[in-house]
C-alpha cells in the first residue's frame, strides 16, 4: 500500500496518526507531496486522486481510495487492533457521531480561519476573504470551549478509551496551532 500524505496538513495527519496507533507505519510506503508547493494538483497526482486531495491510499491492486475517514475505515479493517473505530454497534455510532461533531464543529471552523485568514494560506486560497476568517475564529474559540467540557467531564471524547475521535480532535487541535 502507498499513502499519499502531506505532514502538517489536517487530513493526512489524522490517516498517519490512526496508522502510528495500529502500529502499522511501517506497513505503509508514505508518499510525502508539497501541499504548499502545488504538488497534489500536478498531474501525476491527479492520476491517483482526480480531484487533487490528500490523503489517498493506493492499494496493491491499484484501487485508491480519498478522503481521510474511509481510508482509516479500510485500515480498521486490515489492521484490526487495536480498535479504533468501535467494536460493537452502540460504539461504532457513538465514536463516529463524536468524530462528526468534532470534524464539523471544530475542525471546519479551524479551516476557514486558517485558508482564509493565514497568509501562506493564499497557496490553497488565492481569494482569501477576512470576515469568513474572523467568523470561522469565533466559531473555533467557541467549540474548543465545548471540547473543553466535554474533557472536563470524560478522559476520552467518545467513551471510556481512547479512539478515532480522540486522533480527529487532536489533529484538529494540532492545525489550530498555525493560527497560534
Amino acid at each position: 500500500m502507498k499513502l499519499y500524505s502531506a505532514k502538517g496538513a489536517p487530513n493526512p495527519d489524522r490517516v498517519t496518526f490512526f496508522l502510528k496507533e495500529k502500529g502499522a507505519l511501517d506497513q505503509v510506503e508514505i508518499i510525502e507531496l508539497a501541499l504548499m508547493e502545488g504538488e497534489h494538483k500536478k498531474p501525476d497526482y491527479r492520476a491517483v486522486n482526480e480531484l487533487a486531495r490528500i490523503p489517498s491510499l493506493e492499494l496493491d491492486d491499484g484501487t485508491v481510495l480519498g478522503e481521510s475517514r474511509a481510508i482509516c475505515t479500510y485500515l480498521e479493517s486490515v489492521f484490526p487492533e487495536p480498535n479504533l473505530l468501535g467494536a460493537t454497534p452502540l460504539e461504532r455510532a457513538q465514536i463516529e457521531m463524536w468524530d462528526r461533531r468534532v470534524e464539523l464543529m471544530l475542525m471546519m471552523s479551524i479551516a476557514g480561519w486558517f485558508r482564509h485568514g493565514h497568509p501562506r494560506a493564499v497557496a490553497l486560497e488565492p481569494v482569501q476573504c477576512k470576515e469568513w476568517s474572523e467568523l470561522s475564529a469565533g466559531a473555533t474559540q467557541k467549540a474548543a470551549d465545548y471540547f473543553d467540557k466535554v474533557l472536563g467531564l470524560t478522559e476520552y471524547v467518545a467513551g471510556d478509551r481512547f479512539t478515532n475521535s480522540d486522533i480527529q480532535l487532536f489533529i484538529s487541535l494540532n492545525f489550530a496551532r498555525y493560527m497560534q
